[in-house]
C-alpha cells in the first residue's frame, strides 16, 4: 500500500510517471494501470486539490506582505523613478482581477441567497 500512496503524491504533484514509477518502487505499466481505477484516480484528484488549497492559502497569507512592499516602494521618494513606476504597474495590474473576483464572488452569493429564499 506504501507504493500507491507514494505514486498518489508524486501524481498529485505533477511528476513524470517514470519518477512515479521510481518513488512508488512499481513499473510505469502499475502506474498506468492505477490511474484507470477511478478510486485511485479520485485520490489523486484529492491530494491535488489539498495541494492546491494549502497553496492558495500560503499565497493569500503572503499578499498583504507583497503589497505592503510594492505601496512602500511606490511612496518613497528615494526610490528611483524606475521603480517606483514598475510597482505601481503591478498593483494597477493586480487591481482588476482581484476587483472583478469580488465582484463576482458578492453577485454569485446575491443570486444564492435570492434563490435560497425563493424555495
Amino acid at each position: 500500500m506504501k507504493g500507491r500512496t507514494a505514486a498518489v503524491a508524486a501524481l498529485a504533484a505533477g511528476e513524470s510517471l517514470a519518477a512515479v514509477a521510481a518513488k512508488a518502487g512499481v513499473s510505469r505499466r502499475t502506474i498506468q494501470r492505477w490511474q484507470t481505477d477511478p478510486a485511485f484516480a479520485a485520490e489523486v484528484r484529492d491530494v491535488r486539490a489539498q495541494v492546491l488549497d494549502d497553496t492558495a492559502g500560503r499565497l493569500a497569507a503572503a499578499a498583504a506582505d507583497a503589497v505592503d512592499t510594492l505601496a512602500t516602494l511606490v511612496a518613497d521618494p528615494e526610490q528611483p523613478g524606475h521603480v517606483r513606476v514598475k510597482a505601481s504597474d503591478v498593483l494597477l495590474r493586480a487591481l482588476l482581477p482581484v476587483r472583478e473576483h469580488v465582484d463576482l464572488e458578492q453577485r454569485l452569493a446575491a443570486i444564492e441567497a435570492d434563490e435560497e429564499n425563493r424555495r
